[in-house]
């Protein structure tokens, strides 16, 4: 008698503890779902954001500003792409990049495309000497020299042999050397709207910014792939709680363990 009263209590006490688990594990799942709908919202509000964001960048045209020193500062919204996306819907845009600066095919460790129009309009204060070479030659020699500091200098030298024959000037020969450097700073810079924005200074006088584009690229992906996966685990754990014992008898208490544990993803959160 006293056997089956045991065993009567051994089978509630098991079922007591199972039904204890069950109700943990059912816990973990729902906070597992609620974790998933939270970061279904946080990826769909970025997407939001990002299209917005492109949107008003289309719209956008090179803002020409100058900055304390007087130099030319220009600057335009900057785009924002998803990686996963891009040879999707960007395919052409980037090719011209890839092409150009020997990328990879996917654009793998790439955090930014950047490009510049710039054209030059410059004028010329040229110094000249002349040396006569006999009665009817005389060779000109043509210089000038600038610097505009900051990296920024310009020198031309070259000459010309002119012949008087026959009542006419013929020029024999002609050779020019043009040797130009050009300084360009460049940032990105977000402002207080949070979007990203392109900057891109230069000192040198005779240059005009055209155009300016900048696409930062981002990985959501990459992102989505780093989410919860179901595992095996070795662990150590230590914790407090509900304990079930050789003899069939649930208490409460500290906890020590060691062994191979399955996570599975609807569990994580």
């Amino acid at each position: 008698m006293k056997d089956k009263i045991k065993n009567i209590l051994s089978n509630k006490t098991l079922v007591t503890f199972i039904a204890g688990a069950l109700f943990v594990m059912l816990f973990l799942r729902q906070c597992n779902q609620i974790s998933n709908l939270k970061q279904d919202v946080k990826f769909a509000q970025e997407d939001a954001d990002r299209n917005l964001n492109n949107f008003k960048a289309a719209q956008d045209s090179v803002t020409i500003l100058r900055n304390d020193n007087g130099d030319q500062l220009a600057e335009i919204r900057s785009y924002e792409f998803d990686l996963s996306k891009l040879q999707e819907s960007q395919k052409d845009l980037t090719k011209k990049y890839q092409k150009a600066l020997s990328l990879n095919k996917d654009l793998k460790e790439v955090n930014s495309l950047i490009s510049a129009e710039l054209e030059i309009k410059d004028s010329l204060d040229v110094t000249t000497t002349t040396e006569t070479i006999d009665t009817t030659t005389t060779k000109i020699t043509f210089n000038s020299e600038k610097d505009f500091g900051n990296g920024n200098s310009r020198i031309l030298s070259g000459f010309s042999t002119i012949k008087y024959d026959f009542g006419q000037f013929k020029v024999l020969q002609s050779e020019f050397e043009l040797k130009q450097t050009l300084s360009l700073m460049a940032a990105i810079e977000q402002g207080e709207d949070g979007a990203d924005r392109l900057k891109l200074s230069t000192s040198y006088p005779g240059l005009v910014i055209k155009d300016i584009e900048n696409i930062n690229l981002v990985n959501t992906r990459l992102n989505r792939q780093a989410e919860k996966k179901s595992r095996w685990l070795i662990g150590f754990g230590v914790g407090y709680g509900i304990n079930l014992n050789n003899d069939q008898v649930i208490s409460t208490g500290p906890s020590i363990g060691v062994g191979l544990y399955f996570s599975p993803k609807f569990l994580q959160f």
